[in-house]
């Protein structure tokens, strides 16, 4: 007898998993496909919750495979060792193929107890192969002694982090979720905690403002630990709240423009206002983050680089990203900072912010 075991947060589950359970049943030829929820995970929080997941995830896999509340069901952190332990017991004759991603087999040397999963499963990864996976394999089967299979899936790009997002702006997931989990979410009003917020927003910017914020938050939730993402998610959500404010309503934020700043700036010393007096946010490090999207400023908080680093990269930017991406958050941050400047330079060369100039000087002092 053959079982898959194929877990996960499921937050939501999506398209792309419903394929991979799909494939795995026919690639694999398996008797029974379990979906495990995770109940708590080890290595992240989860701010929906497992009730509600696990009944999202019977919606998505219904008439597909079994979904198990084993990890559900339990009170402390779920590991996979221990499911596996629990599908072993239940079937102890069975061959049983745990079903991961790419992601997943890159960083397997960091699961708990990931010698024991070894001898008790086939790692089935839903990826096809390259070079990286490849690499990965290898190094499983010579450290862990593990049995390593590739799954032909076709790659769609959808990210639960996207889909969750997209909930939160109000835009249609209609064809990346299962039907029954999108009428769910929005009957039930899941992943709608800063709904009313953007839904203000909207009437401040242009449309074509309001799509560059979207992908803004989402490259900030990218970069962004877990403990951070509700402080980045605002920042990037009003990094750009007073763009359209005009100067002859300054004055109703207690704004005076100084003579000397460049009216490219204005809106992020603004912003800082117009998110504490219509937004009510009282988080002076939301509020720095917002003021030095722009400029920077030496010394600069975590939270300030990640909104800096996201406006900058979000992926509809007219020009090459890949070099903005590389590395730790520090050295995007400084790239960014560096080809910002010298733009900076070539079309305002008359007005360059002096904070601009200052921040410069402090992380890259080579240039001066």
């Amino acid at each position: 007898m053959k079982i898959g075991i194929f877990g996960g947060t499921f937050n939501p589950p999506h398209n792309t998993h419903v394929n991979i359970a799909l494939q795995a049943k026919s690639q694999l030829a398996l008797d029974k496909l379990f979906v495990v929820p995770c109940g708590l995970p080890p290595h992240k929080p989860c701010e929906v919750d497992k009730r509600v997941r696990l009944r999202l995830t019977s919606l998505a896999f219904s008439g597909i495979a079994d979904v198990w509340d084993y990890e559900i069901n339990k009170s402390d952190t779920s590991y996979t060792v221990e499911t596996l332990k629990e599908a072993k017991r239940l079937y102890p004759d069975a061959l049983i193929y745990l079903i991961i991603g790419g992601d997943s087999l890159l960083h397997f040397n960091s699961w708990y107890k990931p010698e024991q999963i070894a001898k008790m499963c086939v790692l089935a990864v839903a990826s096809r192969k390259n070079v990286e996976n490849e690499k990965a394999r290898k190094n499983v089967i010579k450290t862990y002694g593990a049995e390593v299979e590739f799954l032909d899936v076709e790659p769609n790009g959808i990210s639960s982090t996207e889909i969750r997002l997209r909930y939160q702006f109000g835009l249609s997931n209609a064809d990346s979720v299962p039907l029954k989990v999108d009428g769910y979410i929005l009957a039930s009003h899941e992943y709608s905690q800063y709904s009313f917020m953007i839904e203000k927003l909207k009437k401040y910017l242009s449309p074509e403002r309001f799509n560059h914020t979207f992908y803004v938050v989402k490259r900030g939730l990218e970069l962004a630990n877990d403990g951070e993402k509700d402080k980045v998610f605002i920042a990037c959500l009003l990094h750009d709240c007073a763009k359209h404010i005009a100067p002859r309503d300054y004055a109703r934020y207690g704004f005076v423009k100084p003579d000397d700043m460049p009216q490219s700036v204005v809106h992020s010393f603004l912003g800082a206002k117009v998110a504490c007096m219509d937004f009510g946010v009282t988080d002076n490090e939301i509020l720095d983050a917002i003021t030095y999207h722009t400029t920077g400023r030496p010394d600069m908080t975590r939270l300030d680089k990640i909104v800096y680093v996201a406006d900058k990269t979000e992926q509809t930017r007219p020009y090459p990203l890949e070099h903005l991406l590389e590395g730790t958050l520090d050295e995007k941050f400084v790239a960014c900072l560096k080809e910002a400047y010298q733009v900076c330079l070539e079309r305002h060369c008359d007005s360059v912010c002096s904070l601009s100039e200052q921040t410069l000087a402090f992380y890259c002092p080579q240039k001066n």
